[in-house]
């Protein structure tokens, strides 16, 4: 396949660019050869990572000029970092192409389509939007670290509904793409906070419905170090955005583009047994360090759960929210260790888990909907317990 062998790109009013979890090159040149046959009246840039080319013919489109970036892809080892840096790569490229748009594609692209350029692209070409967040099509137990936190904090704390504010996968205007990585002080995590820094300075977000994005089966030995992943560039934004989450109230709807699609629930149902059992284990063994974190009356109500039955278990959300909420107080004034404080965690999501999977009785998209409705109010009603918790944090803890 023909390609630029820098990353020197001249003046383009696009640049997409793609940071595929690690994968074969067949992989890789096919979703380029999808990506390219979007035709697009404009100068439009694809950035991937290096692979092993086959014989295959080039695509017939010439639109598009393809480049080969040594600074982008993900590591396995460290994938936050490395998609952070590519990130940073992609965005440079395109600020000094000045682009117009930048979308970024960080899911397995055996599912990229064609139409994802279109959804992620064209609302920030044609309406001004400035940031355009994804909306995957999932089954009841798919993404659910952004479905129990990630989702109903941000929502709760910044007033808009953006169902995946982490992403991975974004359409970014020219503005926010200067805003989020502009400037002499590069931020630690420019990719993960776009969502946070767009709803905090009164940018146009929408969200576009991509459809199904391909999960790698569940890790329940690597959960903690997940959790802590994700969680610490998430409260780390918490604590940058103080000002601005503190005055916001409810949560608004935003723009979408494209159908909501839904996914059919696995044919093996969860195991809440496991996930009880892990909770309790937690319970047992890390109830000093939950009561650095937590108000005394928190802990008790975890540790009466701890006893209870599989089929009573159920722990209520606004009993999680405040938890989730607690957490993210305690990585502020660093009761202990950060990386203890997210790991911690990890038994307590299991018993939220658990306690999901028993409440949600029918699996189909109403029933899923619903729950997960019910889980975001309960995050905006314990909302000023946060506030108040943040402004006084020893007022919880006689």
């Amino acid at each position: 396949m023909p390609e630029s062998a820098a990353p020197e790109i001249g003046e383009a009013d696009v640049v997409v660019g793609l940071v595929p979890p690690p994968r074969d090159g067949d992989a890789l040149e096919s979703a380029i050869a999808r990506i390219v046959s979007v035709s697009l009246p404009m100068r439009a840039v694809l950035v991937h990572p290096p692979y092993a080319a086959t014989a295959s013919a080039p695509p017939a489109n010439t639109e598009w000029q393809i480049v080969t970036s040594q600074q982008v892809g993900q590591n396995p080892a460290n994938t936050v970092q490395t998609l952070e840096d590519s990130f940073r790569a992609i965005a440079d490229m395109a600020r000094k192409a000045g682009a117009r748009a930048c979308g970024l594609i960080a899911s397995d692209l055996s599912v990229v389509t064609p139409r994802w350029i279109h959804l992620l692209i064209e609302p920030a070409l044609s309406q001004s939007f400035d940031l355009i967040a994804p909306c995957y099509a999932r089954h009841p137990f798919e993404g659910m670290i952004n479905r129990a936190i990630v989702y109903p904090l941000f929502r709760a704390l910044y007033g808009k509904q953006v169902r995946n504010p982490m992403g991975p996968d974004f359409g970014i205007s020219a503005k926010l793409l200067e805003r989020a990585t502009g400037g002499s002080r590069p931020r630690a995590h420019p990719l993960l906070s776009l969502a946070t820094e767009a709803a905090t300075s009164g940018m146009k977000i929408c969200q576009s419905h991509l459809g199904p994005r391909a999960y790698s089966p569940p890790d329940w030995t690597a959960l903690s170090s997940l959790l802590a992943l994700v969680l610490g560039p998430l409260f780390t934004d918490v604590e940058r955005y103080a000002s601005n989450w503190q005055r916001a109230r409810g949560s608004q709807p935003i723009p979408e583009f494209g159908d909501p699609l839904f996914v059919s629930g696995p044919e093996t149902p969860i195991d809440v047994t496991r996930l009880i059992d892990s909770f309790r284990l937690g319970a047992r063994n890390l109830r000093e360090v939950w009561g650095m974190i937590l108000p005394p009356s928190t802990l008790v109500e975890l540790l009466g759960l701890s006893r209870r039955d599989g089929g009573g278990f159920s722990m209520p959300d606004e009993t999680w929210a405040r938890i989730v909420y607690d957490f993210a107080l305690a990585y502020r004034v660093r009761t202990i260790s950060r990386e203890q404080i997210l790991r911690s965690i990890t038994p307590i999501y299991l018993g939220w888990l658990a306690s999901y999977a028993n409440g949600l009785g029918s699996l189909d998209s109403e029933a899923v909907e619903g729950r997960l409705e019910k889980l975001c109010l309960a995050y905006e009603d314990t909302k000023p317990y946060f506030v108040a918790r943040w402004r006084w944090p020893d007022r919880f803890n006689p």
